[in-house]
Order: structure tokens, then C-alpha cells, then sequence
């Protein structure tokens, strides 16, 4: 089809007077209109209901006394890899953790550290024993004497595990069997806030800081932590101790350590330039090129993901990159600094958008990480758009956009019955429908709200400003308003709709013709009808239009903001085909546009009948009447018995069918003299 560039007059409906501007169309960004009539500028403006508008967003009080500025762990897995599943309840490990820790404020006297499910058997401080207490949470250690702003005190702390059910888990050799594992292993797994199931820290993840690991496991194993490898010494013919160490801040949830019988799988992402970023993944030997696991085949286009997100998110934050492969696991994947830890299930493949998803993470949540829970829409949403982003580049926006069309499928299974996205209760904080996938299109819509020369730049920017460090949402929000000041819907309005506000918008149109002595004239109704508790009555969206004709195609975009809205346009041909949000820009229920071409109706139509027809038994009828207009609605069947009456005012209001059986209705809309008359057929379940 050939599209013909066309000026569309849109004559707005609005406080009985009807306005006119010229709509540009075939555009990314619709903000440049010259927009002079004040009736249509005040319709057009991108805000929210004041009644919905939260004053400003939300911001979360960080506890920010101390400042952990590096941990270094030295941990005893010998036994506990060596000890047989029928003495699991005997297992132990030995650990000792040395913090450096720097006081941000005058006169600190006692320093808390989460700590769950630990024996502490002893802290010192410079070789003098330190006091504490302990309870279920954490240990409180009085210090030596009080530290002053900006001073540091090295604490040693003894500890030991005795339960591997949770954030740390031991599998021996009789265990791995019972799992259809091939050998022996351990492995640390801690977000949220698990860090402080094995080891005592500052569980927060605002507080980055440097980490270093020395392990010592039978002989055969191999440790795989964040960083590098620094050092691997054997230790008589039974055992080795290996230090792994990460020259690079992180929170206390990416660290990890793994222990099993692998291989190293290298291969290297080299940029234009010659630089390069190697690539170490461990697994089972068997699993390398076997005809289930096959790591050759399932990492193949890791090289291709960094290529892609260095291009969108600029260049890769860290020396170094990997996987360990770890079994049995629980979940998929875990983006472990450096080292994305993965379930070994991955190595089956057809999983490419979890390898994109764990790799994209080292930018939303790696080098710029949620500053708390509440925030963590930024990693998850970050990562799981990043899956998309990957396609885009591998096979064009049709592939980004069935990424998210999948998600968004997924989302819409329970869409308006979730909670909203920011400050999600901790207990449900990794709640695939909002965290992960309705955050996704949340920065899909980001970048649609002001295009990609805008947006791109933009995002790189917030992932520079706050490189290594943590963000809370507020400080995304504050950066888009000073890095893309003009988006189509303001970001104060969108980050409260979308991220305060629970739910989407549900969207219904009817497009029809008029007889005004201009030809193609086309009078189109948009209602949201969405109806839930913490759901905005009416987002603030802007809805593309898509009008379609014998080889013509004429693309507009509104913003609408309130319930319901009706507006004219002069497209300059006969559209047979009107398509709403045909890009997809909207995370959205669209319901049926009803379109009525071929029928020359009033100019001063004023009612409609919305959503899909045929009509579900049981769903409501969704009747739209103007703001003027107050009717009667009546429903008689074939034979002409009245089966169904209401009385409905403007707005969108809902009719009850649930008592009526599948078959076709007369409905009529009376308004004094006016009537308009529609059959509807409902269909069974």
C-alpha cells in the first residue's frame, strides 16, 4: 500500500464548540504542532486529573550511617561438599568475613549488621575483642570507641552456617544423584535480602562495596565468584583454596560464589576498536557440546548481546563477564556481577531472551542498581525490555516488538487485578505481571514518549550520571525531565499513571462519517472504560490514529486525557479502515473500533454502542453517550419483547446481559426526538 503524505483538519469536540488545527502525521514525535485555539490546547494538554496526580513522586528514606567499604571473606566448603545427603542436618561451614566499614555521621558508637540463621562465635576489631548482642536479624557491635564522620574500623567476624535450605545450599555427591546432577556442588543465591543468610553484612542495596573470596573445596572443584580468579593453591592431595576477587563496588546481593566440578568454556566479545571484554563459562564437562546441554550451541550469540546493548546503552560497565552454571536451581537466571549465575536447564536452549535478560541486568541493575525494593522496576524492567532491545537488533523492530507483545500478553492475564508497579510489597516483589513484564513496556512507552534520537541519549545519560552507584525512581524521573523536556505526555503525569497508579488504560473507539459539506469527514469517539480500584479513570495517553483508504494511509496522533473524547477529521479520502495505536505505543486493552464508512450519519451523532462484536454472554454493553446527552436504553428481542432496559447519562455506562441468552438484539438509544437503533448479536461462551 502507498502512503501519501496528508494534512488531516481535526475539529475537536469539546465544551459544545468545535475547534480546528492541522494534525501532522508520519511523524515519531507529534509535539511540534502550532497549536492557537485555547479550547484545543487545553484539551491537548498532557496532564493528569488533578484528583489522580500524585504532588510529587514518592521518595524512600535510605539508612545511611554507615558505609561498608569493602568485605573480604575467607569460607571453609570442604566438608560441607563432602558430607552425604543421609547427614545433611550435620553439614557446616566455617566462615570469617573482615568489613571495612567508614561512618557517615559524628559519634558512632555501635555498628548493626543483618545477620539470619548464623552462630557468631567471635568479632574483634585491630586484635581487641568486640561486644555484641545477638537476635533473629542482626548483631549490634559496640565499638571500641566512637568513630567520627568519615572514620573506618575493620571488623572480623567468626561465624559459622548450619543450614543450606536457603540463600545457600550444599549438594554432595549422593545428593547430585538424587537431582540428576552429574557432581558435587554448592552455590550462593541472595536477592532480595538473602546476603545475610551466609554471611554478616549491611543488606541493603544502596551500599556498594568492594568484595574478595577465598574458598577452600576438595580437590577437583572449582570456585567461580564475581571478578577474577586471583589465586588457586592446592592443599595437601585433598583439597585447594581458590581467591577470587572484584576490583568493582557492588551491593550485597550480586556477590556469589559457586563450587563444582567444571570446565571453562572462553570466548570474547571484540568491539570495532580491537578492545574486547573475555567471556569465562563454567559448566560440566558434559554439558559442552552434548546432544541435551550443549553450551556451544545454547551461548552462541552471547558476543551478539553485548554488541547490541553497547550500541543502545553505551559500553559495557565491567572488565570481565560470565555464566556458572548451577544445578539443581529454582529459578532461570540470577544476574551476579560479572558472573550471571544459571540454571543449567539454560544450556538446553531456546532460552536467548534469559541469556539477554541476565546480560542486559549489568546495565539496569548492575552498574546502576535499584537504591531500594521499592525500585526494583528499574532492574527488572530495564532487563526485561533489554530482551527486546536484543532482537531489535538481531532482526528489526518486528522482532522487539514480539518480545513485548509476549510480555504484555502475559501481563494482561491479570493486568488490572495487580498491584502497581512502584513500591511493590517486598513478600510478592519478583511478581512477573508488574515487575517484569508491565515494567518492560514501561520503558517501551519512555521511549515512544519522545523517540529514539531523544530517548537513547537520554537513558545513557542516567546510566552514566549514576555509574556505580544507585538510584531511586524519583531520580530516573528528575533526569528525563532534564534530558527529554519535552515528551509528548509530561513525566510527571506518566511516572505517576504508570508507576503509582495501578492498571492501563482500556480504550474504545467509534469511528463514523458525517454529512458536513467537506468530504471525508470523520468523526471519531475514544472512551476509556477501565473500572478498578487504584486505576486512574482516565490515563493521560497519546493515541495514534491510522486512517486507511484505496493505496492512502493517513497516521495522526491526540492525546487524550480525559474519559472520553470526540474529535473530526478531515482526511482527504475515503478511509475504509481505521486503525488505533497500530504500533503498538500504549500498553493497552483495545476494544473493536467500530467503524461505519459506508453509512452517512447525523453531524451532531451523539451515542454509540462500544467494544468487540460479536458480545461474550455475560459482558456488559458498553453505551457511550455525548456530554450533553441523557437517555433510554431499550433491548428487545427478534420477536420484539422488551428484554432489557436502562437509563444511562454521558459517559461510558454498562448494561447488564448476563440474563439474556446468545442470539441477535434490537437496541435502541432514546434521547427525546433522537433515536438510534443497532442490532448486537451475543454469542456464547
Amino acid at each position: 500500500m502507498i502512503a501519501r503524505l496528508l494534512s488531516a483538519v481535526l475539529i475537536l469536540v469539546a465544551g459544545g464548540s468545535l475547534s480546528l488545527v492541522m494534525a501532522q502525521e508520519n511523524k515519531s514525535s507529534f509535539i511540534d504542532w502550532l497549536i492557537t485555539d485555547d479550547v484545543l490546547q487545553e484539551t491537548m494538554q498532557p496532564r493528569h486529573h488533578m484528583r489522580l496526580m500524585a504532588e510529587s513522586f514518592p521518595q524512600k528514606t535510605i539508612d545511611t550511617t554507615i558505609d561498608v567499604i569493602s568485605y573480604d571473606l575467607v569460607l571453609d566448603w570442604y566438608s560441607a561438599l563432602l558430607t552425604p545427603k543421609a547427614q545433611r542436618p550435620e553439614r557446616k561451614a566455617n566462615g570469617r568475613m573482615t568489613a571495612v566499614v567508614r561512618s557517615r555521621v559524628n559519634d558512632l558508637a555501635q555498628i548493626d549488621f543483618d545477620a539470619v540463621s548464623l552462630i557468631i562465635d567471635s568479632i574483634t576489631s585491630g586484635g581487641t575483642s568486640v561486644v555484641f548482642t545477638k537476635n533473629v536479624r542482626s548483631i549490634s557491635m559496640t565499638l571500641p570507641s566512637p568513630l567520627q564522620r568519615g572514620q573506618d574500623v575493620e571488623l572480623v567476624i567468626h561465624y559459622a552456617i548450619t543450614r543450606d535450605d536457603r540463600a545457600i545450599f550444599f549438594y554432595s555427591k549422593s545428593d547430585a544423584a538424587t537431582e540428576n546432577s552429574p557432581y558435587a556442588s554448592a552455590y550462593t543465591i541472595s536477592e532480595p535480602e538473602d546476603s545475610r543468610r551466609w554471611y554478616p553484612c549491611n543488606d541493603q542495596p544502596d551500599d556498594k562495596a568492594l568484595f574478595s573470596v577465598q574458598v577452600r573445596v576438595p580437590k577437583g572443584f572449582t570456585v567461580v565468584s564475581n571478578g577474577v580468579r586471583t589465586d588457586s593453591v592446592l592443599v595437601g592431595d585433598t583439597a585447594s583454596i581458590q581467591t577470587w576477587k572484584h576490583d568493582v563496588p557492588m551491593p550485597t546481593y550480586l556477590f556469589a560464589v559457586s563450587a563444582s566440578e567444571y570446565i571453562l568454556y572462553p570466548q570474547v566479545y571484540t568491539r570495532t576498536d580491537n578492545s574486547s571484554v573475555p567471556i569465562s563459562n563454567y559448566h560440566f564437562d558434559v554439558d559442552q557440546d552434548g546432544p541435551f546441554y550443549n553450551a556451544t550451541r545454547a551461548l552462541q550469540n552471547i558476543p551478539l548481546m553485548f554488541e547490541a546493548f553497547e550500541e543502545r546503552f553505551g559500553l559495557y560497565p565491567f572488565q570481565t563477564y560470565g555464566h556458572v552454571t548451577v544445578s539443581p536451581f529454582q529459578y532461570g537466571g540470577m544476574e551476579h556481577q560479572t558472573m550471571s549465575t544459571i540454571n543449567r536447564r539454560w544450556l538446553a536452549g531456546d532460552v536467548e531472551g534469559g541469556y539477554a535478560h541476565e546480560l542486559a541486568h549489568h546495565w539496569f541493575g548492575d552498574q546502576v542498581t535499584c537504591a531500594t525494593w521499592a525500585d526494583i522496576w528499574l532492574n527488572e524492567g530495564g532487563a526485561s525490555w533489554g530482551e527486546a532491545v536484543y532482537q531489535e537488533h538481531r532482526s528489526g523492530f518486528t522482532g522487539y516488538m514480539q518480545v513485548l507483545w509476549e510480555k504484555r500478553a502475559r501481563y494482561m492475564l491479570t493486568g488490572l487485578n495487580e498491584p502497581p508497579v512502584y513500591n511493590i510489597p517486598i513478600g510478592i516483589l519478583f511478581n512477573e505481571a508488574t515487575t517484569y513484564n508491565k515494567s518492560s513496556w514501561i520503558y517501551h512507552m519512555m521511549r515512544r514518549n519522545v523517540g529514539d534520537a531523544i530517548f537513547f541519549p537520554a537513558i545513557r545519560g542516567y546510566l552514566a550520571k549514576y555509574n556505580i552507584g544507585s538510584a531511586q525512581t524519583y531520580q530516573l524521573l528528575d533526569h528525563m525531565k532534564e534530558a527529554a523536556p519535552n515528551p509528548l505526555v509530561a513525566w510527571d503525569t506518566f511516572f505517576d499513571q504508570w508507576l503509582v497508579k495501578a492498571g492501563h488504560p482500556v480504550i474504545e473507539v467509534i469511528v463514523s462519517t458525517t454529512t458536513r459539506p467537506t468530504p471525508f469527514v470523520y468523526r471519531v469517539t475514544i472512551a476509556q472504560t477501565q473500572e478498578h480500584e487504584g486505576v486512574p479513570d482516565a490515563f493521560v495517553v497519546p493515541v495514534h490514529l491510522r486512517f486507511i483508504g484505496f493505496g492512502e494511509v493517513l497516521d495522526t496522533t491526540v492525546i487524550v486525557r480525559e474519559r472520553s473524547v470526540t474529535m473530526e477529521f478531515a482526511v482527504g479520502f475515503d478511509a475504509d479502515e481505521v486503525l488505533v495505536d497500530p504500533d503498538n505505543d500504549i500498553l493497552c486493552v483495545k476494544g473493536e473500533t467500530l467503524v461505519g464508512v459506508d453509512e452517512q450519519v447525523q453531524s451532531d451523532s451523539w451515542c454509540g454502542i462500544l467494544g468487540p462484536h460479536p458480545i461474550t454472554a455475560g459482558s456488559p454493553l458498553r453505551i457511550y453517550l455525548d456530554e450533553t446527552s441523557k437517555a433510554s436504553v431499550e433491548v428487545r428481542s427478534i420477536t420484539g419483547s422488551l428484554v432489557a432496559s436502562a437509563s444511562v447519562s454521558s459517559g461510558v455506562s454498562l448494561l447488564d446481559t448476563s440474563s439474556l441468552a446468545p442470539g441477535s438484539y434490537a437496541v435502541s438509544i432514546i434521547s427525546g426526538t433522537r433515536v438510534y437503533h443497532r442490532t448486537v448479536i451475543i454469542t456464547a461462551q
